[in-house]
């Protein structure tokens, strides 16, 4: 096993130096390793893309095959989550192609299909939340399960918040590559 140390010393603050001053920074003539000498800054970008799709697809059918989706949900909201599903999976396809070329020129389709299903989970989400609150309770359940179905707040605050901060990375990414 190969272990790496940093001799380090506290640098004092200067009237031109930043926030970062106090903490340990290695001695001059020490090697930094940052993660691009590890791996390229494109295969770390797919690998993130690939880790993001998988944990959509991981939760997206943990909805419908362990949560019985399929059997309680209102149809045009089953066909919502298979899109998102296909959504998915063909993010992590697109990316692992990303992955092993390390190709930046193949980073535009899974970076869309990723944007998609970013969009189409939070648009899932954002009906996820309406069904269960106010005058929409349920209404995205089948009748026969609308009186026993309940849900723990905490998941929907949850699912909620990390919708919106996708949505919003989304469009971080989108303005960066754009001004490329």
């Amino acid at each position: 096993m190969t272990f790496i140390s940093f001799k380090t010393n506290i640098i004092p603050k200067t009237s031109n130096s930043g926030f970062l001053d106090y903490i340990f920074l290695p001695i001059r003539g020490e090697v930094s390793i940052t993660i691009s000498t590890i791996i390229s800054k494109q295969r770390f970008y797919a690998f993130l893309l690939i880790l993001g799709a998988s944990i959509l697809l991981w939760r997206t059918l943990q909805l419908l095959f362990i949560e019985q989706g399929l059997e309680i949900l209102v149809l045009w909201v089953i066909i919502l989550t298979i899109m998102e599903l296909i959504i998915d999976f063909s993010c992590i396809i697109g990316s692992l192609r990303w992955l092993i070329s390390n190709d930046a020129l193949k980073a535009t389709l899974p970076l869309q299909l990723g944007a998609a299903a970013a969009i189409l989970h939070a648009i899932r989400v954002l009906i996820y939340v309406l069904g269960r609150t106010g005058p929409l309770v349920n209404f995205d359940v089948k009748p026969a399960y609308r009186s026993s179905y309940s849900v723990e707040w905490f998941w929907v605050w949850f699912a909620a918040i990390l919708s919106v901060l996708g949505v919003i990375g989304v469009i971080v990414i989108w303005r960066l590559r754009r001004r490329k």
